[in-house]
């Protein structure tokens, strides 16, 4: 064939037949499955923000907030070392050796956690996990708080989120799926450690809703016969909706449903609660700098009064116990459930800025 015929031969044919041929083509392809309202949402909204770059500095700022507690209390027993001091003898360790081995050890083990986990994302980070939990169990023992129920419980919540937190590292490490490497319906230990963290997360906070809900139920003036410290009917209705609200959120984070949402809202409401609870408390410290007040929370220190940069102090501690909660409420926002949970049992939610095309 010369030249001229070639290009004959190879062009496109505009018969009658290669039309029809092209349009029963076009209509016996499938047509884009539908998607809902939600997932043109989170398509918008990824279109125009980078959700990877989003998730990675939310990951950066939960670490950050869950270890500023050890952090805080790390610097508290390095610069205020003699306070610490005082704080063992209070708490009923009779050796003159322990009121200094204590509070050294505290400051070992708190400060190592805390670096090795904002520092390392690989075993570095597991064992700063490691340290800082073993810290958790012995901090309310150290200082004779084992029957404080509110400091428990907050310690079992960031306790929580440092197993969120392990479950991620442990999956790093191992370069395994959630669902584990024999296939689909195995758990693996990732998996289960992180089922064990999204229990205790809750805790606290949990205990410290209701107790908030009770506080303000019994103050609101709902009728003639009800008043403030008197149980009404209309009290009593109260309480029990705010409870419902707050035990059904809290057991959405437990079973897996919908927890990424529940858990971003409980951190709001976290940290908004520090804030304003923390900027009163401030303002009263400083009007009333001269005053004495009683030391509330702490077990074995009831009707004790101290001077305003004691309690100072104490409402520092307690803030930063509450950011760290913060933390770990984000870090179950940006690992997810895991695949023992309703939301995410096939695996992992991907952000459509991760994935890739084949």
């Amino acid at each position: 064939l010369d030249e001229a015929d070639a290009r004959l031969w190879c062009a496109p044919s505009s018969s009658p037949m290669s039309s029809l041929k092209v349009q029963l083509t076009q209509a016996a392809a499938p047509s884009p499955p539908s998607i809902s309202f939600v997932e043109r949402y989170k398509v918008a909204v990824e279109a125009r923000i980078n959700l990877k770059h989003v998730h990675r500095r939310l990951q950066v700022v939960a670490k950050l907030l869950i270890v500023a507690t050890f952090v805080e209390d790390a610097l508290r027993m390095l610069f205020k070392f003699d306070q610490q001091q005082q704080s063992m003898e209070i708490a009923g360790w009779t050796s003159p050796a322990l009121h200094t081995l204590l509070p050294l050890l505290s400051l070992a083990v708190q400060s190592c956690g805390a670096l090795l986990v904002l520092a390392s994302s690989g075993v570095g980070g597991e064992v700063g996990c490691y340290l800082l939990l073993g810290w958790c169990v012995w901090h309310p023992f150290m200082y004779g708080q084992a029957g404080n129920r509110e400091f428990v419980l907050e310690t079992a919540t960031i306790s929580g989120g440092l197993l969120i937190l392990l479950s991620h590292l442990l999956l790093l490490r191992t370069k395994a799926p959630l669902l584990g490497e024999s296939g689909p319906g195995a758990v693996g230990t990732p998996a289960r450690v992180q089922a064990v963290g999204r229990v205790l997360l809750v805790s606290f906070f949990l205990s410290f809703a209701l107790s908030l809900a009770h506080a303000w139920a019994v103050s609101l003036p709902l009728g003639a016969g009800d008043g403030p410290g008197v149980w009404g009917r209309g009290t009593q209705a109260v309480e029990l909706v705010l409870s419902l609200l707050v035990l059904s959120l809290c057991g959405l984070v437990v079973l897996g449903m919908k927890s990424r949402h529940v858990a971003l809202l409980l951190a709001a409401a976290v940290f908004a609660a520090a804030v304003s609870v923390t900027a009163a408390n401030v303002v009263t410290l400083l009007l009333h700098s001269s005053d004495t007040f009683p030391v509330e929370d702490t077990a074995g220190m009831e009707g004790v009064e101290a001077d305003a940069a004691t309690i100072a102090d104490h409402q520092r501690y307690f803030f930063f116990q509450s950011m760290s909660t913060v933390g770990a409420l984000l870090l179950l926002v940006v690992h997810g459930p895991g695949p023992l949970s309703a939301d995410e049992q096939d695996g992992p939610l991907e952000f459509a800025s991760e994935k890739t095309v084949a």
